[in-house]
């Protein structure tokens, strides 16, 4: 048997393999010397984690949200009261937003037909019938100088 990946050692060290696997890797152990001495590595790290101490919380934080909330601090944002050169700051977006307006409602009248320039209008001339589409090849030559209405 091939040596099982360190993942399922770390897994059997764990007790959390299937019944089938465990079986398979403890009969490895008993022949591979290299594999028991990573599954000591990983029995001897798991026991060195549990004496670790548990670390003790500076302080409690729902108990600081709830402070925080029972008493809101102060709003710090004075109200905003125009000045004599407020208007210069806004000037550029009032420009742009005019232009916006002007320029739609130009489009606009020019959509509905209303505007000075001249729209183009596709012309009711064209042959609805025509055995070659604009812009297709003739294939044979009688019927290109037919549909352009030439003998």
């Amino acid at each position: 048997m091939t040596c099982p990946c360190t993942d399922d050692l770390s897994a059997y060290s764990d007790g959390v393999l299937a019944a089938s696997e465990q079986r398979a890797i403890e009969l490895h152990l008993q022949t591979c010397m290299h594999c028991q001495q990573q599954l000591d590595g990983f029995l001897a790290l798991r026991q060195g984690l549990r004496t670790l101490p548990s670390p003790q919380l500076k302080f409690d934080l729902a108990r600081h949200l709830e402070e925080r909330l029972a008493h809101p601090a102060p709003s710090r944002r004075k109200p905003w009261r125009p000045q004599a050169g407020d208007w210069i700051r806004w000037m550029p977006a009032g420009l742009a937003a005019g232009m916006a307006l002007a320029s739609g409602l130009w489009l606009g009248g020019l959509l509905v037909g209303g505007g000075s320039a001249a729209v183009a209008r596709p012309s009711v001339s064209a042959r609805v019938f025509d055995p070659v589409p604009p812009g297709g090849l003739c294939t044979a030559s009688e019927i290109c100088r037919l549909s352009k209405g030439l003998p």
